[in-house]
């Protein structure tokens, strides 16, 4: 082969090269291996950005030479807008600007630009010539469509960043917002104190309370109602609202709390039952949420005082974690766990032949057990337990405290003469009394209604799998998905006293079995060998 035969095929491989490059980065491809395509645009984000019908343009307000952690963010955050721009369809585009660049002091003009667009300079610290510094540095984006604006202000990491990219984009281009109500009046749980599940929720929809008392008329853009721990009865006039709410086509989750401790006694903690005068209407729907409480080894803990007055971390059975969850559901099946906080369970034996579809949402592990009648609440019981203790009191499997029901349904009025109240401020509910619903509705009933409340700081999972389930009632899972992709580890579940005491004794006796073996297999041939050496 001569040298000209040696420079052309060198030209050609070069060329191939070239054009791959030029290939690569106008058509986008990439191999995700991860259990939940961690690294692969959601199909709700694909749908998303190629609706866009004009121009979107993210600004990305990034420093330069930024130290780890840092330094791979801004190619974890130029690969995603590569995934977004490849399928735009050509209506979106980013660029990268360095408001801290070397010769450009504080103040200059992208400094102030990206102020103007709300995107503030962060203190990051640094390495530099063995000396820890404290720099100025952006990581901000600003996303610019048909006049209008959305910041994510600091971006530390890419694990979020595709879904809050996806429901900034969603938010931009939507005509209008669906409404979540919660309701109010009976003692529920106050929208204030859900201060991140109000911020997730009111960057897709306009979240609202209710008050059915002073209700004229059912808002034809409410499309879910959230009942959440409601602790005082129910006039006969709200639940005919709340009935016909149901019957126009309305979705609502019914988070009820049963069994609620009294701390009031000194030495001994109670559970006192609640009731709210709603069981009748739950039961017109196929719902019963049982006058009981469930108790499961699987389970988070408590932190209580050791006798020394340090804190310790305690298993507490009456806060089960929740790991057997309806993941054929795409709203939840990334959802980890959730942990629950004084649960009872749900009979769905009631909605036979009601013709709904009913469907599992959250089952206790197999090591449960259940508390009727008198609830003896204190921390005490469960320490110490023997292990016939515990086979005694987790003796049974899977207790359903979480179920969705889909269908029709029958007004509990029907037949009935409309309610009425004396109550200050009450309205009567104007127009078309329904006796049965116009469309399929969704109700999903939970046996707690304290498992997503911000003053007792539930795990991020349970904040989670509250905004999924909004979502899955809004007909709404795409974000739900996104949400989930980078979820918390997987907890580790209960293991078997049988597996234990394998593990024990297979750890005990297989590695010095194993030295021992290959030990006597070792001197089995030195001794061989010497055998052959001396018949030679």
């Amino acid at each position: 082969m001569n040298k000209k035969d040696i420079l052309i095929k060198l030209a050609i491989v070069i060329g191939i090269i070239i054009v791959i490059n030029v290939i690569s980065k106008r058509v986008f491809t990439r191999v995700d291996i991860t259990k939940n395509n961690s690294y692969t645009l959601s199909p709700i984000s694909k749908e998303v950005v190629s609706t866009l019908d004009d121009n979107l343009l993210i600004k990305a307000y990034f420093s330069d030479n930024l130290p780890a952690p840092y330094n791979n963010v801004r190619r974890q955050v130029q690969d995603i807008l590569d995934d977004y721009r490849s399928y735009s369809k050509g209506n979106m585009n980013y660029e990268f600007l360095n408001p801290t660049s070397s010769g450009e002091g504080e103040g200059n003009e992208l400094d102030q630009e990206a102020q103007k667009f709300g995107i503030q300079p962060v203190q990051i610290q640094a390495m530099d010539n063995d000396k820890l510094e404290v720099k100025r540095a952006y990581l901000g984006l600003v996303l610019l469509y048909e006049g209008k604006q959305e910041v994510i202000p600091v971006v530390q990491n890419a694990d979020n960043l595709e879904y809050e990219l996806t429901s900034l984009i969603k938010k931009m281009i939507s005509t209008e917002k669906k409404k979540v109500g919660f309701l109010t009046g009976h003692g529920e749980t106050e929208l204030s104190k859900l201060a991140q599940i109000n911020a997730a929720l009111s960057a897709q929809y306009e979240v609202t309370s209710v008050n059915l008392n002073e209700s004229v008329s059912l808002d034809p853009e409410m499309k879910v109602l959230i009942v959440m721990a409601p602790s005082a009865p129910f006039s006969e006039s709200d639940k005919y609202k709340l009935d016909q709410f149901v019957m126009n086509g309305g979705n609502v989750a019914f988070l009820m709390n049963r069994i609620v401790p009294n701390f009031q006694q000194q030495q001994m903690v109670i559970g006192n039952e609640v009731t709210n005068n709603i069981e009748d209407l739950l039961l017109n729907y196929g719902i019963r949420i049982n006058t009981d409480l469930v108790r499961d080894l699987q389970c988070s803990p408590v932190q209580v005082q050791s006798a020394i007055g340090f804190p310790i971390s305690v298993n507490y059975p009456f806060f089960p974690v929740i790991t057997d969850i309806a993941r054929d559901n795409p709203a939840f099946k990334n959802i980890k766990s959730v942990v629950l906080t004084y649960s009872s369970t749900i009979d769905t034996g009631i909605a036979a032949g009601k013709n709904l579809k009913i469907n599992p949402l959250l089952v206790t592990s197999d090591k449960s057990g259940l508390v009727v009648d008198f609830f003896f609440l204190n921390l005490e019981q469960f320490q110490n337990m023997t292990k016939q203790s515990a086979d005694t009191m987790f003796d049974k499997r899977g207790f359903l405290v979480g179920a969705t029901y889909e269908g029709q349904y029958k007004s509990f009025y029907e037949g009935k003469e409309m309610p009425s109240d004396t109550l200050s401020g009450w309205v009567p509910l104007s127009g078309e009394r329904l006796n049965q619903s116009r469309s399929n509705s969704k109700i999903i009933a939970i046996g707690d209604g304290d498992f997503a409340n911000e003053e007792n700081k539930p795990p991020r999972e349970n904040i989670v799998f509250f905004i999924n389930m909004v979502d899955y009632l809004m007909d709404d899972v795409g974000l739900a998905e996104i949400r989930t992709k980078m979820s918390s580890e997987s907890p580790i579940e209960e293991t078997s006293e049988e597996t234990k005491k394998f593990l024990k004794y297979f750890n005990l006796i297989f590695p010095p079995a194993l030295i021992l073996l290959i030990g006597l297999y070792k001197w089995n041939q030195r001794k061989q060998k010497k055998k052959n050496l001396q018949k030679s």
